[in-house]
């Protein structure tokens, strides 16, 4: 199957033109895979944790699964919006602990037992704004993580992956010596995965954040969401997606594919991203990709790769397209343009 148009301008445009520098990666440099809630970033994780050489660890910052997390982001919230020059020292205490591995330590094993119990339903009104007892018992057991013993990584070079960092991307490359790849998705995908699993983040109000609106909004000349609930998912699509490229086009050594181009043909495309970040090609992470090219739902990673990319044409109604192709237009979006959101016959 080809890629659909969106996905061939991401190719020419990212894929390969600025490969990171072989000389700055080091078993000691951690990369980070960023991108936003649902655009692939746990498959692509998990085909490059297929190298032994690398150590996968899975979003350590996110406050619904990491107590550690719920004190670090306390002032910030679910997605922190800092530039280089700001300063917040939780962030920067919960990222200091991430990158050393997160270890855990006594301490910060009582907190996770204390998180453990907690349903999604007590996360979501936690993340609402909501009293969550033991969320917040958790994270205040969890304070200052970076005092634990720390992790034995060996050799391996960490990987670290997450979704809750594009409006702080260039913040955390300016305060700690990492290698960057940053994976988009087409936004009519991501809405379809965020419709069909309800995600927290639709009750995230970004445009509330007096940062996101000085730095971000009025640059771009886009105007706050009404209140209907699928305007305001779009929005909150297209706020994260816009400032995870605008962020790629200001550092060309940083890597960015999207979703769709490693969809197209997994193992061609693959191999040179292992290529470009000096990671070892194997027959496991052959037989990786083979085994999970098949039919899966929800939160399951298993997937057919070529019926991806246009998936969302699919899945999203008339009247839901409507509603992106509207809101989507305010924003300066590169990887694709407004041909690229028409759901014509697949």
């Amino acid at each position: 199957m080809q890629c659909p148009r969106g996905a061939k301008v991401a190719a020419s445009r990212w894929g390969h033109e600025a490969p990171m520098n072989a000389t700055a990666r080091t078993q000691s440099r951690p990369l980070l895979l960023a991108g936003i809630p649902r655009s692939g970033t746990t498959w692509t994780m998990q085909v490059l944790g297929a190298d032994p050489n690398l150590a996968p660890l899975l979003e350590p910052d996110n406050e619904g699964t990491s107590a550690p997390a719920i004190w670090g982001k306390k002032a910030v919230g679910r997605f922190p919006a800092l530039q280089p020059g700001d300063h917040d020292q939780r962030y920067h205490g919960l990222w200091s602990w991430i990158l050393a591995g997160a270890p855990r330590s006594p301490r910060l094993r009582v907190a996770a037992q204390i998180l453990r119990p907690v349903q999604p339903p007590g996360r979501t009104r936690f993340l609402q704004g909501r009293r969550v007892p033991l969320m917040t018992m958790a994270g205040a057991i969890a304070s200052h993580p970076g005092s634990g013993t720390p992790s034995e990584l060996g050799n391996q070079r960490l990987l670290v992956k997450s979704v809750h960092v594009p409006l702080a991307l260039e913040w955390l490359a300016e305060e700690f010596e990492i290698d960057v790849l940053v994976l988009l998705r087409h936004p009519g995908n991501v809405l379809a995965s965020w419709l069909a699993l309800n995600l927290n983040e639709r009750f995230i109000r970004l445009e509330d954040n007096p940062a996101v609106r000085t730095r971000l909004l009025d640059s771009w000349g886009v105007a706050a969401p009404g209140p209907d609930s699928l305007e305001r998912m779009v929005f909150s699509i297209g706020v994260l997606t816009t400032a995870l490229e605008a962020a790629a086009s200001r550092h060309p050594r940083w890597l960015v594919r999207t979703h769709e181009q490693l969809c197209s043909d997994p193992g061609r495309e693959f191999k040179k991203l292992y290529a470009d970040l000096g990671l070892t090609w194997s027959e496991a992470v052959e037989g990786f990709l083979v085994g999970n090219d098949r039919p899966g739902e929800g939160f399951l990673t298993q997937r057919v790769a070529a019926e991806l990319p246009d998936n969302w044409k699919r899945r999203l109604t008339s009247d839901q397209v409507a509603v992106m192709q509207r809101v989507l237009s305010q924003f300066p979006l590169k990887t694709w343009t407004a041909e690229d959101f028409h759901a014509s016959e697949v």
